[in-house]
């Protein structure tokens, strides 16, 4: 163990080299770029290849957002290629959903299905309906109490927060004994679950019915603990009431967890996210406590500024060192003002032609990224970006049921366009046929089978000269989407490909994934002539790409461009004053090299007045165009 080295990388910080040898439970503060996917895939490696996690136990890794989940699973494999099969990385969401999808008949008598459920999100209109419903026939004690619930906290905060019990009480007993959040949460029960018919349920419901499943049945909570002995949680600071308490349920003892998260980035409060959930960690588990320092994204300057706003959030923010290489020439952080709209995007898109054009620089290395209503701004950037011979990506567009981003991440679109693009291009595309190569492996069980990782690479070459064949016979103008996806599917066996996805990430629809790669191929195939321009249209990879602060998380480009710091981005800021600052954080840290912020000549008064006086502390200038 004393011999033991990172993989693919040099060396880690030494608070890292600390944390990593911590075979206990710890908790990892990581700060923007400070590479916590990496610390984990290093602990991961580190972990199975010296036998601290002995065969044939296995390491779960549970991330908030698929695509999260999806880049630490791929960092694992390729830094301990051996051990993939060994490393399970999901969300939050389909590790739950799963339990209840394969266990639903072990749970407690009152609270087992009899057919089946859906998926359905209330909106927070329905949600406040219901409470009106139930205020109104409520006992008179707790009228007023039940008719205070606010609709868009109900679920998160009420629901999410509420230990279902084993027994569901009769109405009698229940009405006498109950408060008014025991008698609100069994109404909402009854209507959505202790009903005939379907059942509809969201995912904090299914994380309900997961805890009390695992607690009802402790055989299933000791195979859990055996299976997992290790379990490492990503961007702790979102977990909700209802994620920490079946943590806590299910890996409270005997596990040794992992928690990696940055207060200072909470920015998901609206959806139930704890406030202080890293030190309701700690203290709850009795984790040592760790601080990565180091920041491998941003130049010295940009890690200053983000340290005038991380002391907003927390005072005892200890400044990051900043591990990245600074380019000269150019302000690290600037402040355009601009005087309208169509200025501001023909000023942006003249700027990074040209910078594109005297240096080696691509769309890609460029982020818009805006507060909310991402969509207002892609219009006018599209037009005059579009005027310069630059594409322009909408990670927030939606695309059949899927925000673009979900579906572009998603490991089944990877081996799709994967395919087609290896019988579009028979040479030159290694790394795409050994990224194919290696899933089709995990598809169909071949990870740790020689002769069956043999069978998978012949067939894979029989099967791109298949694809081609078709492909060549099958010209775009010629031919639907919905076709080309079925021969795809028909040749890789689509039944096959389902139940992976099933088995890997159960909380992924993949239907849904399938209409919107559909859908997507449908448009990018009206927008193109050959396939290979069709698959360059549906990828969009070298394009400006403009998302959501909240959807930049855990992303990084050389140049971000954070737009609109105004009231009509940041109205909601007053609201929640935190949250709001660790969102500006959020969106500013995704910068690598230069961050562009822009304004209009509207009043700074009010809470956004905070804003500006954060970027005129941290020395940021500001320059007036137009």
């Amino acid at each position: 163990m004393a011999d033991w080295r990172p993989a693919g990388i040099e060396d880690l910080e030494p608070a890292a080299w600390e944390a990593l040898r911590d075979v206990g439970t710890v908790a990892v503060v990581a700060g923007p770029g400070a590479g916590k996917t990496e610390f984990l895939a290093q602990r991961a490696a580190y972990l199975l290849q010296t036998g601290l996690c002995p065969w044939p136990q296995n390491i779960l890794a549970i991330s908030f957002k698929r695509d999260a989940a999806a880049n630490l699973g791929r960092r694992v494999a390729a830094r301990v290629p051996e051990h993939a099969g060994r490393f399970t990385s999901m969300t939050f969401d389909a590790f739950t959903k799963g339990l209840v999808d394969r266990f639903a008949p072990a749970l407690p008598p009152d609270w087992r299905m009899t057919d089946g459920y859906d998926i359905s999100t209330a909106s927070d209109t329905e949600v406040g309906a219901f409470l009106n419903g139930i205020a109104h026939a409520a006992p008179e004690a707790l009228r007023w109490e039940v008719a205070r619930f606010q609709p868009n906290r109900f679920i998160s905060d009420v629901v999410g927060n509420y230990g279902l019990l084993e027994i569901v009480p009769a109405d009698a007993d229940a009405d006498a004994d109950a408060d008014a959040v025991s008698y609100a949460v069994r109404e909402w029960w009854r209507a959505r679950y202790l009903r005939s018919g379907k059942a509809q349920l969201d995912f904090v419901m299914l994380n309900r019915l997961a805890e009390l499943l695992v607690r009802a049945v402790p055989k299933l909570s000791r195979a859990l603990r055996i299976t997992y002995p290790v379990v490492f949680v990503d961007e702790f600071q979102d977990t909700t009431s209802a994620q920490f308490s079946f943590l806590t349920s299910v890996f409270g003892t005997e596990t040794a967890v992992t928690a990696v998260g940055d207060s200072k980035q909470r920015i998901m409060g609206w959806a139930g996210a704890l406030p202080n959930a890293v030190q309701r960690f700690t203290d709850a588990f009795g984790a040592t406590s760790y601080s990565l320092t180091w920041n491998f994204r941003s130049s010295d300057a940009l890690v200053s500024l983000q340290h005038v706003i991380a002391r907003r959030l927390d005072p005892t923010a200890a400044r990051a060192t900043s591990k990245a290489t600074a380019e000269e020439g150019h302000d690290p952080a600037v402040l355009w003002t601009f005087s309208t709209e169509e200025t501001e995007a023909q000023f942006i898109a003249d700027w990074i032609a040209r910078d594109i054009a005297t240096s080696n620089r691509t769309p890609a290395d460029f982020a818009l990224i805006a507060r909310q209503k991402i969509k207002d701004f892609e219009p006018l950037f599209r037009e005059h970006l579009a005027q310069r011979g630059i594409r322009v990506r909408n990670d927030d567009a939606r695309v059949g049921k899927l925000a673009l981003q979900d579906l572009l991440r998603s490991e089944t679109t990877h081996l799709l366009i994967g395919l087609l693009r290896l019988a579009h291009e028979p040479y030159g595309l290694h790394t795409v046929w050994q990224n194919v190569s290696t899933t089709l492996e995990r598809v169909h069980g071949a990870t740790d089978d020689d002769v069956a990782q043999h069978r998978v690479g012949e067939n894979l070459t029989e099967t791109t000269i298949r694809l081609r064949t078709w492909l060549e016979s099958h010209p775009p103008s010629a031919v639907s989407a919905a076709d080309t996806l079925q021969q795809v599917l028909a040749l890789i066996d689509g039944t096959a490909l389902r139940r992976y996805v099933k088995a890997t990430t159960p909380g992924e629809d993949f239907d849904l994934i399938l209409g919107a790669f559909e859908a997507r191929l449908e448009t990018s195939i009206g927008l193109a002539a050959g396939w290979g321009e069709i698959l360059d249209e549906f990828e969009c990879a070298e394009a400006v790409v403009l998302l959501t602060a909240h959807r930049s998380k855990g992303l990084e480009y050389h140049t971000v461009f954070f737009l609109g710091i105004h009231d009509r981005q940041w109205w909601a800021l007053g609201r929640d004053l935190p949250e709001g600052t660790a969102t500006f954080f959020v969106g500013l840290s995704r910068a690598a090299h230069r961050l562009i912020l822009t304004t209009n000549r509207t009043a700074r008064a009010g809470p956004i007045a905070g804003l500006f006086t954060m970027l005129a502390e941290a020395g940021v200038p500001e320059i007036a165009h137009g």
